[in-house]
């Protein structure tokens, strides 16, 4: 009976606009009622996260991210790739390629590297008339093919959950960025 209240009362606050966030909190701490667990212990969890050094990097990350998109690095990189690639049949779309998984690695955003080079090769692309969906294509795929170089922030959040997975399990391996980056000049 107590669970049928529990969803009629979440489901009344999605209703009447509650932002998700909230409701999730609700429902995680309703299963921790349930199940007996003490709601400090989110606190103290929370508490523990947040002083963790390696999430440090996620918000510098994203600052270096949009410092980055709002210099003249995108230009430079273009002109640096356009200088090694270009000469060679299909040249931009090597540059392309090249450029926003370079950005990516980074900045550790493909959102960020498609705002920045996006307006930059997007347009050249369409001038040395590749397609639309060829252009498109090529952007969103790079920029994503970025996040598995090293340092980029899905690699740490692996990192972190490997590294917490051995300490659990003490089977996995240890796992650190080191690690990790060695990995991806391998």
């Amino acid at each position: 009976m107590e669970l049928i209240l529990y969803g009629l009362l979440i489901l009344a606050l999605a209703f009447l606009g509650t932002p998700l966030f909230t409701i999730i909190a609700i429902i995680a701490l309703a299963a921790f009622y349930s199940v007996g667990i003490d709601s400090s212990a989110i606190i103290v969890e929370l508490y523990r996260l947040a002083n963790a050094p390696t999430l440090i990097a996620i918000p510098l990350f994203t600052f270096a991210g949009y410092m980055l998109a709002e210099s003249k690095t995108p230009t430079r990189l273009v002109a640096l790739t356009q200088a090694l690639f270009g000469w060679i049949p299909g040249g931009l779309a090597i540059v392309s390629l090249v450029s926003c998984a370079v950005f990516t690695a980074f900045t550790g955003a493909s959102g960020v590297t498609i705002i920045a080079l996006g307006g930059l090769l997007y347009p050249m692309l369409l001038k040395e008339k590749y397609s639309e969906q060829f252009s498109l294509g090529i952007m969103t795929t790079s920029g994503s093919l970025g996040l598995l170089f090293p340092p980029s922030l899905p690699l740490i959040l692996y990192s972190m959950v490997a590294s917490n997975a051995r300490s659990v399990g003490g089977v996995i391996p240890d796992v650190t960025i080191d690690k990790l980056f060695v990995a991806g000049i391998i």
